[in-house]
């Protein structure tokens, strides 16, 4: 199978894009303001030292999420260019300890990827994940547990008690938990002190935080990762082989994007998901045979589910020929493709125009039954 990477990368030059779950919807009026200040931001950040903007910026995307309680001021967080050269990073430690990772299941199949090439995984369920059982945690031999929450596709996350349940299970067996927040931003659930909870459980722990599906500023973007005391040093060091340091304008756009993000652009984003999730549902109302299996996910991604493999393909190849793109559910499942068969996921953070037209096809596309599947019914 071509990787979902892969298939987003054929879609930025088709007419709508609805692949890739990077923000490309229209900036706000206040987002504009702040790209019309980029040589004052530029001014700025050649005028400080690197460590301190880095610090005050860390701590304002933080505060904005509510992680207050993030390991500021000690060297353990670290900036990266993306989420993927973090999970890369991570990918680095993770073949220098010989670990074998449980792996939540089904996610980006991307975080897959750049883990396999460094250590063997084993597939974990979402399910198994809430219960937080302990001998399930580390069956298989795992020694490392790796959460993606909220999850793409499926928008589930862990709640605060979930997630305790979850460190101090890795805790007291002795695994390393690593978790991946990148869409953090879009559901105010998720949005209680992860740090607070991770350093009271005694819990070795990663946690990569992201800026790159939040803001539609040309992917300039930043990845946050921040580690419990213990992984400082070994982290530390597999940053330095592969950077010298992020750009420090990037530093100042992210940092005025989240302050304006906690004075309300943030309330205006999830405004936009929520708007562009109801009109997803409002589009398949009534047809026969799609349903959207995730009603209570708030994420800028969302699945569709047809009533057999099949549909679902032939509707993703006839909306592609319509210039509509989306993706398949099989990658998602990287250990059981089968699952995912049914599914189609698609990006939800546009212009509501741009959405509405893509909708308006993909209902076209989808009321006209295959003749399998009208024999079938």
């Amino acid at each position: 199978m071509e990787s979902l990477t892969e298939l987003e990368q054929l879609a930025l030059a088709a007419p709508i894009n609805l692949a890739d779950g990077h923000p490309r919807q229209a900036l706000t009026s206040g987002q504009r303001l702040i790209i019309d200040r980029l040589p004052e931001l530029f001014d700025s950040a050649e005028a400080e030292t690197l460590d301190r903007l880095e610090e005050r910026v860390q701590r304002t995307f933080f505060d904005a999420l509510g992680q207050c309680g993030a390991p500021m001021g000690d060297g353990r967080v670290f900036s990266l260019y993306s989420s993927s050269v973090a999970t890369t990073v991570l990918a680095t430690c993770l073949s220098r300890r010989r670990a074998r990772v449980a792996l939540i299941h089904p996610t980006f199949d991307n975080i897959h990827d750049l883990l396999s090439g460094a250590v063997p995984l084993v597939p974990i369920s979402e399910a198994a994940l809430a219960e937080a059982d302990p001998g399930g945690l580390g069956r298989d031999g795992a020694t490392c547990v790796f959460v993606t929450t909220p999850n793409n596709p499926t928008g589930r996350w862990l709640g605060r008690d979930q997630l305790e349940r979850l460190a101090c299970a890795c805790a007291a067996a002795g695994l390393l938990l690593c978790l991946d927040t990148s869409f953090r931003g879009f559901d105010p659930r998720t949005q209680f002190d992860t740090y607070e909870v991770l350093e009271g459980s005694g819990a070795e722990y990663v946690v990569i935080e992201d800026t790159g599906k939040l803001w539609p500023v040309s992917e300039l973007k930043l990845s946050f990762v921040a580690v419990s005391r213990g992984m400082r040093e070994e982290f530390g060091h597999a940053v330095r082989d592969v950077l010298l340091s992020v750009s420090p304008l990037v530093l100042r756009l992210v940092e005025e994007l989240a302050i304006d993000g906690a004075g309300g652009g943030f309330a205006r984003l999830h405004e936009l998901i929520a708007r562009n999730r109801a009109a997803t549902a409002a589009a398949i109302d009534g047809l026969r045979g799609v349903a959207m299996p995730d009603p209570d996910a708030r994420v800028s991604v969302c699945r569709l589910r047809f009533a057999s493999g099949p549909e679902a393909d032939r509707v993703r190849r006839e909306l592609a020929a319509a210039g509509v793109h989306v993706l398949p559910g099989r990658q998602f499942h990287w250990a059981h493709p089968e699952q995912g068969d049914r599914d189609l996921r698609l990006a939800v953070a546009r212009s509501p125009h741009v959405l509405d037209e893509a909708l308006r096809r993909l209902r076209v596309v989808a009321a006209r039954q295959s003749p399998v599947e009208e024999a079938i019914r």
